[in-house]
């Protein structure tokens, strides 16, 4: 009964965690909700498990290491085509601070450490990726999470995704190739989060591409 029960509240959990991003599809407060809404169910446990297979992310895990606080001004002084000078490009012009991408929260459990690192390289990826924030964009970076990290954040976020598009009656083919793009690139791709990015903002951002087997972007 008492497992019953959790399995319930995790339901309801999750339910409401959707129900607020189809409300508010373009905010970061709401995948964010529905990220808090399943890191710790049974779907978040299968995702560090499977995370948890690669040696070179285990070992980041066991390092515990952290990356240094992210200064957009200073990112913007390296050079032309840099993975700093281009995150800090993008997230100047969404208007984006560091701070609203950084959980202020410790670091006590290997849980722990994953929700922290999936949260603060979501934005890294974008432009590892190559792809941008509209909404097909925004699907195939959730396909290429779903390939790489089996996140079930990814899956909510995909569904949200489709629903809201069919509810407003937009076209579905650039989604679904975007979703489709993107999973390939997962699968074909070294696993993103287990490299400290942060260490490497002065690397080419073409470099880093080719390190994780990711298609190059010009930029």
């Amino acid at each position: 009964m008492h497992i019953r029960l959790q399995e319930r509240l995790q339901s309801l959990k999750l339910l409401a965690g959707l129900a607020f991003f189809l409300k508010n599809p373009g905010s970061l407060d709401s995948v964010f909700a529905v990220g808090n809404s399943v890191k710790d169910g049974p779907l978040g446990d299968q995702m560090m498990r499977h995370l948890l297979k690669d040696p070179q992310f285990k070992g980041l895990v066991k390092e515990r290491w952290r990356p240094q606080p992210i200064d957009l001004s200073a990112l913007k002084t390296l050079p032309e085509g840099s993975l700093g000078r281009c995150y800090a490009n993008q997230l100047i012009s969404q208007g984006i601070t560091p701070d609203t991408l950084i959980d202020p929260s410790p670091v006590d459990s290997d849980k722990d450490f994953i929700v922290h690192r999936l949260k603060e390289t979501h934005d890294i990826t974008h432009v590892l990726t190559g792809f941008g924030i509209d909404g097909a964009s925004e699907l195939g970076l959730q396909g290429f999470n779903l390939a790489q990290n089996r996140s079930p954040l990814a899956v909510m976020l995909i569904f949200g995704g489709m629903l809201s598009a069919l509810q407003n009656d937009e076209p579905l083919t650039p989604m679904l190739r975007a979703l489709a793009q993107g999973f390939q690139m997962g699968l074909d791709a070294e696993l993103v989060i287990s490299r400290k990015l942060e260490d490497g903002w002065n690397r080419p951002l073409a470099d880093w591409q080719r390190d994780l087997n990711l298609p190059i972007t010009i930029v």
